[in-house]
């Protein structure tokens, strides 16, 4: 989609991030025609507020005005399901 971004949010210190972070990677690298960017909320902590993230991971997706969250550490299977489910 070409207006479509997914963004995770974790943060260093989150075991569940950690675990999740290698699925999500090798996922989003699959991923040829949406924008995927991966967010440390103690980093980037004003787009964490933006997207009201109150726990982590969280995964994003922003289509258009539409966001569509996603919470916990997911499969491949999970993301795969997820995104078609909101495509």
């Amino acid at each position: 989609m070409d207006n479509m971004k997914i963004i995770k949010f974790s943060a260093e210190w989150c075991g569940p991030c950690r675990v999740y972070k290698p699925v999500f990677d090798k996922w989003a690298g699959t991923l040829t025609d949406i924008d995927v960017k991966s967010v440390d909320v103690e980093k980037d902590n004003e787009l964490a507020i933006k997207y009201g993230v109150r726990s982590i991971p969280l995964t994003v997706a922003v289509n258009g005005d539409k966001v569509h969250r996603l919470e916990g550490r997911k499969s491949k299977k999970e993301l795969d399901d997820w995104l078609s489910d909101i495509m």
